[in-house]
């Protein structure tokens, strides 16, 4: 009689637990994955691709340069960003895939499986050069 009450009670546990869902906007991830891109030195904007329809169609406003996609408890992040100039690229690029994925995992419990930064443009100081 205590294993079926023992069966039982762990039926319902796996049921509730089961109903129990979090869900997170791809947009509130792009936010996380903007703003971590946004701290690291070197980095000064991140830019929305001329070629995102999606967006010019549905009048969608998201984080600029942010594309997010979702998949089984896994995350894929494309940011297109603007870097300083005179910085060594490839070393704020990684630091930023390094920070972006640990922010995104961090705050929300998914895995990033991959974190691609497309540097469309570089930033000169105008006021540097006076």
């Amino acid at each position: 009689m205590d294993d079926q009450k023992n069966i039982d009670l762990a039926a319902a546990m796996e049921a509730a637990h089961e109903m129990d869902q979090v869900q997170i906007a791809d947009d509130v991830i792009a936010v996380i994955a903007e703003i971590a891109t946004l701290e690291v030195d070197g980095m000064v904007s991140t830019l929305q691709p001329k070629n995102d329809f999606v967006q010019v169609i549905s009048r969608k406003k998201g984080p600029k340069g942010v594309k997010v996609e979702v998949g089984e408890g896994e995350v894929f992040i494309d940011i297109t960003a603007v870097v300083k100039y005179g910085i060594r690229i490839q070393k704020v690029c990684l630091e930023v895939q390094e920070k972006v994925k640990n922010s995104v995992e961090t705050m929300t419990g998914l895995h990033v499986a991959s974190v691609n930064i497309h540097v469309a443009g570089v930033f000169f100081d105008k006021e540097k050069e006076v």
